[in-house]
């Protein structure tokens, strides 16, 4: 009897270590995923990151701050302080508004385990983008551009990293794709089909977001996924309800999920907003719209991306 109760206790103890695995790989696994879907930070005011940029393995700090009315960042890593410059034909990384907040990406698209540095903002309402590298001795500023989307293509899977800078103008989005080369950023032709990363189905969410406010909010299904909750759609209703006036300002996005052969599973695209309440024109905010696109069932042998998944920030 005594031989059964102690055989009982070990295989209980085998099972509850068994779960402790399993729930410790799980936490893992979801700290991992939401850490992905944080890639892109909004900055409001002044915020301090932790993160090695310099790759000697210590954490440095990235400290953004305002000042008359202008962003400035600084590096401190160790015993040295690095200020990015940015190149002289556009003396700032950009402004500081509350209705149109920079926003800070860190993404290795080097390979080398040292994250470069992409910000977005806007200089008299003009959007600006910057690339910082770290060449082992200061930060560089290897990209400048008036365009007002950023893209990142094989972000984290086996092939060649791609950055792109694009443009939605008039209803249209172009890109232009760019590779790492020999400490600096060379762009490459590359034919894109229309709804490539989304961009069709982007580029229509964002003329209906700028045709609000709607009397009855209308959701084609040409853009959203068949299992797009009605929470999700709920919030665009609301939003339509509350008589706001949506202007698009800026959009980043990357691929952070593949299938089995490589391709593209999920990708996230963070848009931003100004909006302005109909009834107090001076009520001005900004809308961060975080969605997320997955391919849709295949018809007639091709699949298109939509929208599967809707957070407003």
């Amino acid at each position: 009897m005594k031989l059964q109760i102690i055989f009982f206790k070990k295989k209980f103890i085998y099972y509850a270590l068994a779960f402790i695995v399993f729930a410790t790989m799980l936490t893992f696994f979801l700290l991992i995923k939401n850490k992905s879907l944080s890639t892109f930070n909004i900055v409001t005011d002044s915020k301090m990151l932790q993160v090695d940029l310099t790759g000697d393995g210590i954490k440095d700090i990235l400290y953004i701050k305002t000042e008359t009315d202008k962003y400035y960042i600084q590096i401190n890593s160790q015993d040295k302080s690095y200020y990015l410059e940015p190149s002289k034909k556009v003396n700032t990384v950009g402004n500081y508004y509350a209705q149109w907040p920079m926003r800070l990406t860190l993404m290795d698209i080097t390979r080398n385990n040292i994250p470069e540095i992409f910000t977005q903002a806007s200089i008299n309402n003009k959007a600006i983008q910057h690339v910082f590298l770290w060449n082992s001795e200061k930060f560089d500023d290897i990209f400048c551009s008036n365009n007002n989307i950023l893209g990142f293509v094989d972000s984290k899977n086996n092939k060649t990293p791609k950055f792109l800078s694009g443009n939605i103008k008039d209803g249209k989005m172009t890109f232009i794709s760019y590779i790492f080369i020999k400490n600096s950023l060379k762009s490459f032709d590359y034919n894109y089909d229309d709804n490539y990363m989304g961009k069709n189905t982007i580029t229509n969410f964002i003329n209906l977001m700028t045709s609000f406010p709607l009397s009855e909010l209308n959701i084609s299904k040409e853009l959203f996924s068949y299992d797009l909750s009605g929470n999700d759609i709920s919030l665009l209703s609301d939003l339509s309800n509350k008589k706001i006036y949506f202007n698009f300002q800026d959009a980043v996005f990357k691929d952070y999920n593949w299938d089995k052969q490589g391709g593209v599973s999920e990708i996230i695209w963070t848009l931003n907003f100004k909006g302005t309440i109909a009834k107090d024109l001076k009520d001005i905010k900004n809308y961060t719209i975080e969605l997320i696109l997955k391919p849709s069932p295949k018809v007639d042998g091709i699949s298109t991306l939509k929208i599967s998944s809707i957070s407003i920030k």
